[in-house]
Order: structure tokens, then sequence, then C-alpha cells
């Protein structure tokens, strides 16, 4: 995904305010993991919302709708489950002794049994993303502008 934030103009000495974000493409998959920190720096500026199980990013020109698969904590890579957080993840290795006792983890890479994301992931719709997709000819990202209105 290729973003961009709009300032409006502002006088010398003063901090501009943001006027839109432009959206340039949403990158080669519809897959996006989003950070902690980004969305809740969107969700104060106002150019991000959650409702539900979606992640609605406010861009021009029209507002994105991701469905969020799984916020940031521990998951249990056996079975799924969102697990209970804890400073040292002691509740998610409960969880694997107790529920998967002398089963090795699915992923060599995670051989704990469970992964701890700080961030969520999630999918944009398909009809959006083939919209907004990267386009293999594309030489320099455009950012579509919006329309002053002088009246």
């Amino acid at each position: 995904m290729l973003v961009k934030r709009i300032y409006k103009g502002a006088r010398e000495g003063e901090t501009p305010e943001l006027d839109y974000v432009s959206l340039a493409h949403t990158g080669v998959s519809p897959e996006q993991n989003f950070s902690v920190k980004l969305v809740t720096e969107g969700l104060g500026m106002g150019i991000m919302e959650i409702v539900e199980d979606e992640l609605i990013f406010h861009v021009h020109p029209e507002d994105l709708h991701y469905v969020i698969k799984r916020t940031p904590g521990r998951y249990c890579l056996h079975c799924g489950e969102k697990l209970t957080d804890d400073i040292g993840g002691q509740m998610a290795r409960l969880h694997v002794a107790t529920k998967h006792a002398g089963v090795p983890s699915p992923s060599a890479s995670d051989p704990s049994g469970y992964v701890a994301l700080n961030h969520f992931e999630c999918v944009l719709n398909d009809e959006q993303h083939e919209k907004y997709r990267v386009k293999q000819a594309a030489r320099a990202p455009h950012f579509p502008l919006k329309e002053i209105n002088n009246g």
C-alpha cells in the first residue's frame, strides 16, 4: 500500500493541518498488516475507524474496507484460539501444554506452539483491491488529488 498525506496550506510559522490521505495503490496483495501505532494514530486523526470486525481507512478517492482477521495478541498455532495476554506468555504456554500436550508446533519457526502478533491482520475486499492494486506498468506513483472548490 502506498498513501500520501495531503496538508492544507498554512501560513509561515503555523503547523499545517491534514486535509486528507491520498491513495496511490493497495499493493500486490489484498492482505495488509497495520501496526498498533499506525491504527492508534489513524483512529486519533480520524482517518481510520473500526466497526465490529472491519477497519475502514478513509482515503481519497474512496474509503478502503478491510476485514480484520486477527487483532494484536497471542494466538495458538494448533487451534487458532486467541489466548489470554499476559506479560511473559505464561497463559499461552499453559494453553498449549493443556490442550495440545505432546503435539509439536505446526510452525517450525514458532516451536512454542503460539504466536504473538503486534499488528492487525487485515484483508481488503477483492473488488477494491482489483480497482486499486499496484499495476505492473506503473513507473511513478500517482496520488489523486481532490478538486478544489473555490465557490
